[in-house]
């Protein structure tokens, strides 16, 4: 797995492009207002350092999402090995919670 790199102290930005679900009996599946898209930055068994969720801090274009971090935002934290993930909570309940993506992240100095 490729390791992804974030300088602390600098703007940082990733793209989830055509995100696309497949579920049985839907033809053309979409995340739904019901929904939770959540992604986080968290070292592992820990709670997130970092923690945006859809629609308040992922921005949406058709099937891509986007998500903005702050300079501020990513001074934050500590230059340590972390956990990126990108999940999906169906109708927002807790119940079925499911991993879109899960990348390491590698916070270094300036």
């Amino acid at each position: 797995m490729a390791r992804q790199i974030l300088t602390q102290g600098e703007a940082f930005s990733i793209a989830f492009f055509h995100i696309k679900i497949p579920i049985e009996g839907e033809s053309d599946w979409r995340i739904r207002d019901s929904d939770k898209l959540t992604f986080s930055i968290a070292r592992r068994n820990r709670s997130p350092d970092i923690e945006k969720t859809f629609p308040d801090g992922i921005e949406r274009s058709g099937d891509s999402f986007f998500v903005f971090l702050t300079a501020e935002e990513t001074a934050r934290l500590p230059c340590l090995l972390y956990r990126m993930q990108l999940t999906i909570d169906f109708g927002g309940k807790g119940k079925d919670v499911y991993t879109l993506a899960d990348k390491e992240l590698e916070v270094v100095a300036r």
